[in-house]
């Protein structure tokens, strides 16, 4: 297992999955009604961090520069993987290894939709790419990262509008106490919160975007 740290040297202009635009039919909501905008704006922004993290990655577009060193000799593993990915043979700028010493581009090869980088021979540690990867985002996102998306953000729309059949009150002299009522707000008993009933779906999207270290 190698020991990878990441430098930011240009950061992602945007790191939204989702457009306004493209949200407001899923929530069935006029384009022209922007009574709402900020707060939805506000679900794509945390949502749309709340997917990368599931994924256990970042997918916005970066330049970075990734230091790889190998946890236990020897240190002869031909195969790095990059964090920011895909990425472009155009997008490396350089491979170093060990870090100093620029490779021949033809010594090394890069799988762009995965970001496996493998450099022949192996590598010796430390050794350093700089490039950029990812997606630029909120339109190059793929359509299955929009979808997850968008229905955390129906879920999280949902558990906001709590109806009024779902609330109690207790009075007792001048003290009055409301409560929700989880079985009215969620349907019959057994019934899961919307955020929760989502989970599974999102899951199966995601699935194929998480990155899995061994």
């Amino acid at each position: 297992m190698a020991d990878v740290w990441v430098k930011v040297l240009t950061p992602a202009d945007s790191y939204a999955l989702l457009t306004l635009d493209e949200l407001k039919p899923m929530l069935n909501v006029p384009l022209s009604n922007t009574t709402e905008d900020e707060l939805f704006q506000m679900w794509i922004d945390q949502y749309s961090d709340v997917v990368a993290t599931m994924c256990n990655r970042v997918f916005a577009y970066e330049t970075v520069a990734e230091t790889w060193r190998s946890e236990s000799a020897p240190f002869d593993r031909a195969l790095l993987f990059l964090t920011r990915y895909p990425v472009a043979d155009a997008d490396i700028t350089a491979v170093e290894s060990p870090r100093g010493n620029i490779l021949d581009p033809a010594s090394y090869e890069v799988e762009n939709v995965s970001g496996k980088l493998r450099i022949e021979g192996g590598w010796t540690e430390p050794v350093t790419v700089t490039y950029s990867g990812g997606y630029h985002l909120p339109d190059e996102a793929p359509p299955a990262l929009k979808a997850a998306t968008g229905l955390l953000v129906q879920a999280a729309q949902m558990q906001s509008k709590v109806p009024a059949s779902a609330v109690r009150s207790v009075s007792h002299g001048e003290t009055r106490v409301q409560y929700f009522d989880p079985v009215q707000m969620f349907g019959k008993a057994g019934g899961a919160a919307p955020l929760m009933q989502a989970t599974d779906t999102v899951n199966a999207l995601l699935y194929k975007y998480m990155r899995f270290y061994a």
